[in-house]
């Protein structure tokens, strides 16, 4: 269900990259309980040499951080307390986790569904605040100044139920006994509520060689690499790939920073169709990238470790 939720084209002008994200859903995008709730867009840009040399939305797997850098797009819902009922209370005014005591709305950028508009929106209390969609608008442009040297880009819509920072603040504020440590310890112990990945794109710059359509032919089923199963995945994942006629094939995996982290075939293929894997239970969680070399191109493809 969250890989149809939504949908994203790529497009690039200069060193500017448009993220577009068009909500396929019935209802605000992400929705549902707000506390911690969240979608991102994670984008990496990479060389020649496939090395990473710019990112936005980070998020650590290990720590259960999401890095705000100054162009993150974060699609989530913030609830608060406001001046008036912050004072009653003894508390601080602003955004906060709160959920029976919040009495307003500080922000909400959430991507509106068919059918939006702004007039109906308000009737239910529920426009967007600090954030302007259209009437009729069920999608949303984020744009990236990336630099001259990108050569291909990776653009990943992230989902999550619930953030580091909510978790934090449910253990901390249960002064009574120890099941918000409890709940802690298991929230660390069980993935810290893995992201999931539910639309990706990848952008590249045209080759400069110049083929006839019979080579294009050729290159483009010779380089073609399938990802079998799902992806995310968790310990292994399947490949097919398809070789046109005699000759070379490596398929290496890198980590993102273009380190060659295992060889999955390193051998001569005649013409057919072959199957390989990736055992990756040694390896740490994160984004990985498969990439195929034969005598007729190169393709790569961006694949996610979650454990």
């Amino acid at each position: 269900m969250l890989k149809n939720a939504a949908t994203m084209t790529l497009s690039m002008e200069g060193n500017e990259l448009s993220v577009r994200i068009q909500n396929e859903t019935g209802h605000k995008l992400p929705s549902g309980y707000p506390e911690g709730r969240r979608s991102w867009i994670n984008v990496q840009a990479f060389n020649q040499s496939n090395q990473l040399i710019y990112e936005s939305g980070q998020y650590n797997p290990s720590t259960g951080v999401l890095t705000y850098d100054s162009d993150v797009k974060i699609y989530e819902i913030k609830p608060g307390l406001s001046p008036s009922t912050a004072i009653a209370l003894d508390k601080e005014s602003g955004p906060s986790f709160h959920f029976v005591l919040n009495d307003t709305i500080y922000s909400d950028n959430r991507i509106p569904p068919r059918g939006f508009t702004n007039a109906n929106f308000e009737a239910i209390q529920s426009e967007p605040v600090g954030y302007n969609y259209a009437d009729g608008q069920f999608w949303d442009i984020t744009t990236y100044t990336l630099p001259e040297t990108r050569h291909s880009v990776i653009a990943t819509l992230y989902y999550q139920t619930t953030s580091k920072e909510y978790i934090e603040f449910l253990r901390d504020e249960n002064y009574t006994d120890s099941h918000g440590q409890l709940m802690y310890d298991l929230w660390d112990q069980h993935g810290k509520s893995a992201p999931v990945a539910m639309v990706s794109e990848t952008w590249e710059d045209s080759p400069s060689a110049i083929h006839t359509s019979e080579e294009n032919r050729l290159l483009a089923r010779s380089a073609d690499l399938r990802i079998i199963g799902p992806n995310p995945f968790n310990s292994q994942i399947h490949f097919e790939y398809t070789v046109v006629e005699h000759g070379p094939v490596d398929i290496v995996i890198y980590n993102i920073y273009g380190e060659r982290i295992a060889v999955l075939v390193n051998q001569v293929h005649e013409k057919g169709d072959y199957r390989t894997y990736w055992q990756a239970n040694d390896k740490a969680s994160g984004t990985y990238f498969v990439r195929l070399n034969s005598n007729h191109g190169i393709t790569t493809r961006k694949i996610i470790l979650l454990k």
